[in-house]
């Protein structure tokens, strides 16, 4: 098997917001992002990571085609309330027919545009989005 049939591509990939299949998602961007302190110790010249915790971050990106999304957040915004959304993605070899798949749980959007309008233009929308933990469903190896 030639090198080219084991790179993953983006159009092999799919995003689901509780279940439901985000199918306009055009970038899908989620990271775990360590949170570390330095170290020093007397007696020793080097500094060493101190592990402390870690947060979870990213970013839907697609085109828009209805407010469904956007009422949530910013009802959870006006309310305090914010409501219980997970994520899943997909990245899928369609030759090997191997998937990576991630769920992203206790997702908050950190921003809602309530209007983002150009003409002759298809409205898309950026979605960060911080959220609780995450956890492998399935990997490629």
């Amino acid at each position: 098997m030639g090198k080219q049939v084991k790179v993953l591509h983006g159009s092999c990939s799919e995003a689901y917001i509780n279940g439901v299949r985000e199918a306009l998602a055009t970038k899908i961007e989620v990271k775990v992002t360590g949170d570390f302190e330095d170290g020093t110790f007397c007696g020793d010249y080097g500094t060493f990571p101190i592990y402390n915790g870690y947060a979870v971050e990213g970013t839907l990106t697609g085109k828009k085609s209805d407010s469904t999304l956007e009422v949530a957040i910013a009802e959870g915004y006006r309310t305090g309330i914010m409501p219980d959304i997970v994520l899943m993605t997909s990245l899928t070899n369609p030759v090997t027919h191997q998937a990576e798949r991630w769920s992203v749980s206790g997702v908050v959007f950190t921003e809602v545009a309530l209007a983002n309008i150009e003409a002759k233009k298809a409205v898309e929308r950026e979605m960060p989005f911080k959220a609780e933990t995450y956890k492998n469903l399935e990997a490629i190896v």
